[in-house]
């Protein structure tokens, strides 16, 4: 395994080390755990006894402090500001929970010259800079993951079903993500918000309830034997899974999930029926706080530059805009635009012809209301036989955008004379001919990037 991968990210010419994952802050987020577990097990080899006994916890404690020394060297060589913060974070906890303990002021020094080794490197690496200059004004990085995290209540409280495994970036790419900005994402640059956003609501609160109930866990260790290393690792890995999407890769769970088994042992085994009921329920109440503010922040402060949005708890619809919509599309993301598909919409609707409407997208016809006014039948929504639209009474116009079989929907105009027809310019089923109810879209292909003023410009709400 080396330590930079063959595409290597880098600090100032300085190669970041990943160790051969591909990205170095889950390396980071490895190494602070570990560093952790080392930091604890000097400080737990400390104990009196006998002379042979005491000889060998010395050099237990002195090789620990070394091996941490070394661990946290290389964890300044990743230049993970999480990875780091994770750190400081997990030693607050063990220190605290060492400090009571009866132990001598030399049996600190291990764990003390290790952490003086860190913030040597860290200050002779630059690192420490790159951490004072971490305001989201002067750090771009920052700034962009606040914009992200701002987001996150509004697209849970969106959509109670989840955005579905692997979508939390292309959802806030297209939905909620300033239309100004074209960075892209493939998660939201932080592991819980990127499941609590993909999960439904059952699935939030078993995950938030779930995470807090291994922290009342750690807690009994502590209280119990009075070792704090199973909850510092825990909040290191929290805490390194908050800064970056980091425990998508198993190796940084092995750590935590390790030292879990531990502090269940304690729980179940080492406590009493009272303390084991107080700290479940405890964790239940956490958890189902904590999502009730999100649920109120989602609610009452969504970010001002973002659209109002309902998805269907089964993700089979969205609704765009305040209101019931009138007008209906009928789309695969896969064929007006990719997994962004919103955006075109979401600018459309800042137009004086689409302001303050509401618009409807449903992944399939049978999902569409019975009643609708208006409908849009975008690429291979169209490949259904134009009889399938007799059980909408109400329908006044249908607009078929990017069709395979064009001439099939401009037969059916002797039957349904509001059906209207677009395709593209380039497009290979693009009649040569200029029949009633065609518009060609001039220097397009089969996909039309305006279809959402195609679908829904010039209708009634």
């Amino acid at each position: 395994m080396t330590l930079v991968s063959e595409n290597p990210f880098f600090y100032k010419g300085l190669p970041r080390w990943d160790f051969g994952l591909d990205n170095p802050n889950k390396a980071a987020a490895i190494l602070a755990c570990l560093l952790i577990v080392l930091l604890g097990l000097s400080l737990k080899s400390g104990k009196t006894g006998q002379t042979c006994f005491a000889t060998f916890r010395r050099r237990i404690r002195w090789g620990c402090g070394t091996l941490a020394a070394v661990v946290g060297f290389a964890l300044v060589h990743t230049f993970s500001r999480g990875g780091l913060v994770a750190f400081l974070a997990g030693a607050g906890v063990l220190f605290w929970g060492s400090w009571k303990k009866p132990c001598k002021l030399r049996r600190w020094i291990p764990a003390l010259l290790a952490v003086l080794v860190i913030a040597g490197a860290a200050l002779w690496t630059g690192f420490a800079g790159r951490m004072a200059r971490s305001a989201p004004s002067a750090d771009a990085s920052v700034g962009n993951r606040l914009a992200i995290w701002r987001s996150v209540p509004a697209m849970m409280v969106d959509a109670p079903g989840g955005w579905g495994r692997g979508n939390a970036g292309d959802a806030y790419m297209g939905w909620y993500q300033p239309l100004s900005s074209h960075l892209r994402y493939r998660t939201l640059v932080n592991s819980h918000f990127t499941w609590l956003v993909e999960m439904g609501w059952l699935g939030r609160i078993g995950y938030v309830c779930g995470l807090a109930f291994l922290f009342a866990v750690g807690i009994v260790r502590l209280r119990v034997r009075g070792d704090p290393i199973p909850l510092a690792v825990l909040t290191s890995f929290a805490t390194s899974a908050f800064f970056s999407s980091v425990a998508e890769e198993w190796l940084v769970c092995a750590v935590p999930l390790a030292l879990t088994l531990p502090a269940l042992k304690s729980f179940f085994f080492e406590t009493t029926t009272r303390m084991r009921w107080a700290s479940a329920v405890a964790a239940l109440l956490a958890g189902c706080t904590l999502l009730g503010a999100v649920a109120v922040a989602g609610t009452l402060f969504r970010p001002t530059d973002t659209i109002p949005l309902r998805k269907s708890p089964d993700g089979t619809r969205i609704v765009v805009g305040d209101g019931t919509p009138s007008a209906w599309a009928v789309c695969d993301p896969a064929a007006i635009g990719g997994p962004e598909f919103g955006r075109p919409l979401r600018g459309f609707a800042q137009t004086p012809e689409g302001h303050g409407r509401a618009y409807g997208l449903a992944s399939d016809l049978a999902t569409v209301p019975d009643d609708v006014h208006h409908l849009a039948l975008c690429d291979q929504a169209a490949n259904i036989k134009a009889d399938a639209l007799s059980r909408f009474g109400a329908l006044s116009d249908v607009r078929v955008i990017a069709p395979k079989k064009p001439q099939e929907w401009l037969a059916a105009r002797a039957q349904m004379p509001y059906i209207r027809v677009f395709c593209g310019e380039f497009a290979k089923s693009c009649p040569e001919d200029d029949v009633e109810g065609l518009t060609v879209v001039l220097g397009a292909q089969d996909y039309l990037p305006d279809w959402p003023r195609l679908a829904f410009a010039d209708m009634s709400p």
